[in-house]
């Protein structure tokens, strides 16, 4: 390794924290093409930033002489630059290697295997029932009408766990019931991608309605099948186990939607934009039938430093962050989709991880009468001064 070489830091997951009592960064991989996590000295924040590929050893040499108040060796930069890439973090042909090897067996599967069992939730089935009982017995039913389309979080299911009870506590399925699970697609780029695979978890198999979907797939072939950012993505698998254990007989059409904010910013709408969109929307709106059902899987605001804010966020931005996540509920249960796409543009500050998902169910509901309710509304602690706000809600239509 030459003092003119340019690490490319991929695009990984760097989250502040106190590491046996100094100021740490962990990094880790949230595509998951590699499972381990390093952690470093904070310092070396100024110095990861530099590995663009557009600065070499020499220069990252000089930034971490500045960070950390002393001279810094040469080699201390390209020991930190082997680790990282012996870790899966940096661009390059290991990285290309272990992509291409962890890609291949993904798309070998037949089955989506549980991504966060033994970590968000326990691995053991009866282990698994009493930990959502207890999530459950947290809130009561409260709903007025019985919803067609459900709205729950998908943040950590412990931390978001009122949430999660307010959302099921008030949903029904009829026996063999279709379920279009849309949630947000963290690491897809792509405007929206479907699974195809049937998904496991630790109660056992849920089937994909494959009729449905090859019906799907030829009126709208831009679905992106299988995705590698369904691997990983948390949000359809907590929906999924709270179905799973409610619900004994139920088949899904598992979709991830992309960021469509960018189309926003640039006040476009992403229906325009992205004509696909538009497409399947239509189709499934055709397709609704009684059988048919839709769970809905987003968290709202993201606020505070670890979501790049320049300050702290606590009470009076978790006020905030609940009345402008009322005002976007509210305007999706009026079925007008304009008024919904003006909300969405002046929710953009708040950083609402689930706007292309609400985007699409505000075009799906356009044009009818549709009854909603609000069930449950939070503004969670999620980091030193950060928060996410959830909402559990109900539509029919």
């Amino acid at each position: 390794m030459t003092p003119d070489f340019r690490p490319i830091l991929r695009p990984i997951e760097v989250i502040p924290l106190e590491w046996q009592g100094k100021p740490s960064l962990v990094l880790r991989d949230p595509l998951g093409y590699t499972e381990n996590f390093l952690v470093l000295p904070q310092a070396l924040a100024p110095i990861l930033a530099l590995m663009d590929g557009r600065h070499s050893l020499r220069d990252l040499q000089v930034a971490a002489t500045r960070s950390f108040g002393r001279l810094v060796m040469l080699e201390e930069v390209a020991e930190l630059v082997r680790k990282l890439d012996a870790y899966g973090f940096l661009d390059g042909e290991a990285f290309k290697r272990l992509k291409e090897e962890v890609e291949r067996s993904w798309k070998a599967l037949l089955v989506r295997p549980p991504a966060h069992a033994g970590k968000a939730y326990p691995r053991d089935p009866e282990a698994l029932r009493n930990f959502l009982d207890s999530i459950l017995d947290q809130v009561q039913s409260q709903r007025s009408f019985s919803p067609r389309i459900l709205v729950a979080p998908h943040l950590d299911i412990s931390s978001g766990a009122k949430g999660y009870a307010a959302a099921y506590r008030n949903f029904d399925l009829p026996e063999k019931a279709r379920i279009v699970l849309i949630g947000t697609g963290h690491q897809l780029e792509k405007p929206f991608s479907v699974l195809t695979k049937d998904l496991e978890t630790p109660f056992g198999r849920i089937s994909v309605d494959r009729d449905f979907l090859a019906g799907l797939l030829a009126k709208v072939p831009e679905l992106y099948p299988d995705e590698f950012a369904h691997r990983h993505e948390h949000a359809l698998e907590f929906q999924i186990i709270f179905l799973q254990y409610l619900f004994p007989d139920f088949s899904v059409i598992p979709i991830l939607f992309g960021p469509l904010d960018l189309y926003l910013r640039d006040h476009r709408d992403p229906f325009e934009a992205v004509p696909e969109l538009e497409k399947l929307c239509s189709v499934l709106r055709e397709a609704w039938d009684e059988r048919t059902y839709m769970v809905v899987s987003i968290d709202f605001a993201h606020l505070g430093v670890r979501y790049g804010d320049p300050y702290p966020a606590g009470e009076k931005e978790g006020a905030m962050a609940i009345a402008t996540d009322r005002a976007l509920l509210e305007t999706l249960f009026s079925g007008n989709y304009q008024r919904f796409l003006e909300e969405a543009c002046r929710a953009l500050p708040y950083k609402v991880c689930g706007l292309s998902s609400l985007l699409f169910v505000a075009n799906l509901v356009s044009g009818f009468d549709p009854q909603g309710e609000i069930y449950y509304q939070e503004a969670v602690p999620f980091g030193p001064g950060s928060l996410v706000s959830i909402a559990a809600a109900g539509l029919a239509f």
